[in-house]
């Protein structure tokens, strides 16, 4: 998946996608940081009767997902994003709240084990930064470790200086100046408690143009974290994007430069795959069938669905944006009938643009093909 944010087009919300500003000469002249170094002490003003947003993000009243929650046995949700109409080129945004922000279920545990082999084996692909972004990270990561002892207490407990994994083991010192920020970046951290992938995006000094300064990916869908660092919605999107330029530019500037904090936001999108790999860095938009080295066949094609969550951080004023990745072979998605006519539908009402961007005339015959059998049996 290209790095494209809020379209319902195969396109991660920041990818949809924050505010301490970064320059152009920071985003342009530097080359990014690496995850060594201890950052500096937050030094932030007291906004308490100067913004309506100070301290929104309060957990105090989350209750737990289930009081004895057991995430062996929770069953991954079936999103399936699309209705049985004509497709539709649109920011899909729904409210949300902040109960919300995480979900946990069976896929945990080896997602977890896959995040830290990434980690270790693709530290270019997995971690960016950009100066002037620490403060927001550590701000994101402490509202992380305030919720989830809250929603998940089976699984997580707050300790006096951090958060500990009773699942994988993790106890986590996350003190600003301690040893662990001499390995981990907080992103990084957020990520191995989570099976999110998370982002960090900030507004230049002149209140229009929003940035991706800080991420921790593990599971981009056809885009390399190291080349978007930096780049503003429009680098991210225009050209890449069908109807960007026409319909959802100023929109989108508008949206996130206006974002509450109280007032969390939720997308959706898919794609059609031609692979279940969750570490997917090379680009898989405007395919051919040329690009393929076999035969494409059923058992190849998988819905790629992101569960797209953006939160204005009241402190920073940044904006930290979470992809959840759900990837499901198609031969299970399709067993529902009313799903894959609702799939049927909305792959048939594609434009030549959406069609080329999504790589429908490489899988189209073949899944074609399948959903006429499944409908007609």
């Amino acid at each position: 998946m290209s790095f494209s944010i809020l379209l319902t087009p195969l396109t991660p919300w920041l990818v949809g996608v924050v505010g301490l500003a970064v320059c152009s000469a920071i985003v342009h002249g530097l080359r990014i940081f690496s995850t060594r170094g201890k950052p500096t002490k937050l030094d932030l003003v007291d906004l308490k009767d100067k913004d309506p947003d100070w301290k929104i993000l309060d957990f105090s009243n989350t209750k737990p997902l289930q009081v004895d929650f057991d995430w062996t046995q929770a069953e991954v949700k079936p999103y399936r994003p699309w209705k049985n109409g004509p497709y539709h080129v649109t920011m899909g945004l729904k409210k949300t709240c902040l109960d919300d922000w995480v979900e946990i279920d069976s896929e945990y545990l080896e997602r977890y084990q896959y995040k830290r082999q990434l980690f270790s084996q693709h530290p270019d692909d997995t971690i960016q930064h950009l100066p002037g972004t620490m403060d927001a990270c550590f701000e994101a990561l402490e509202y992380l470790v305030d919720f989830l002892p809250r929603r998940y207490p089976s699984m997580f407990t707050k300790t006096e200086v951090g958060i500990r994994n009773l699942v994988t083991g993790d106890d986590w010192d996350l003190r600003r100046g301690c040893s662990t920020w001499e390995s981990y970046h907080p992103l990084q951290v957020m990520g191995l408690l989570t099976t999110e992938d998370w982002f960090v995006m900030q507004t230049d000094n002149d209140g229009k143009t929003t940035r991706l300064t800080a991420g921790a990916n593990c599971f981009p869908a056809g885009w390399k974290l190291r080349e978007r660092i930096g780049h503003s919605l429009w680098q991210i999107h225009a050209g890449k994007v069908p109807d960007y330029e026409q319909k959802l530019a100023a929109s989108m500037d508008r949206f996130f430069i206006r974002l509450r904090a109280d007032r969390p936001i939720m997308r959706f999108n898919f794609a059609v795959d031609l692979s279940g790999e969750l570490f997917h860095i090379n680009s898989h938009h405007n395919l051919t069938a040329d690009n393929l080295e076999t035969p494409l066949t059923v058992d190849q094609l998988h819905l790629r669905v992101e569960r797209q969550y953006l939160q204005r951080l009241p402190k920073t004023r940044g904006l930290v944006f979470s992809i959840r990745t759900y990837v499901t072979p198609i031969l299970e998605v399709t067993r529902d009938k009313e799903v894959a006519l609702a799939l049927r539908t909305s792959v048939d009402s594609f434009s030549p643009a959406v069609s080329a961007y999504k790589n429908k005339p490489v899988w189209n015959d073949v899944l074609v093909a399948h959903l006429d059998e499944v409908l007609a049996s």
